[in-house]
């Protein structure tokens, strides 16, 4: 990947990062696994087990979403940096 695609990669992850939109998407998508939890009609403990997986693994997605983002910011800021010593 080229330095100019790096830095092009950093802004848009900047962009969603400070997206109005995406960040009331996952306060909305945490909310609603966690209102399916705690208003869950469980029959068995398997669905119960089952919807609590569910949470955990939305907010593990959430996690990793969010630290590719902030990647692609730092790895922006080392591709302007070494744009900037070759000058």
């Amino acid at each position: 990947m080229t330095e100019d695609e790096i830095i092009r990669l950093g802004n848009s992850a900047e962009q969603t990062l400070a997206s109005e939109a995406f960040n009331l998407a996952l306060k909305e998508l945490d909310a609603a696994q966690i209102e399916s939890w705690a208003n869950g009609q469980f029959k068995t403990p398997q669905e119960r087990e089952e919807a609590y997986a569910l949470i955990r693994g939305a907010r593990m997605f959430r996690s990793r979403l969010v630290a590719m983002l902030e990647n692609a910011k730092l790895s922006k800021a080392q591709a302007e940096r070494r744009i900037e010593l070759r000058r």
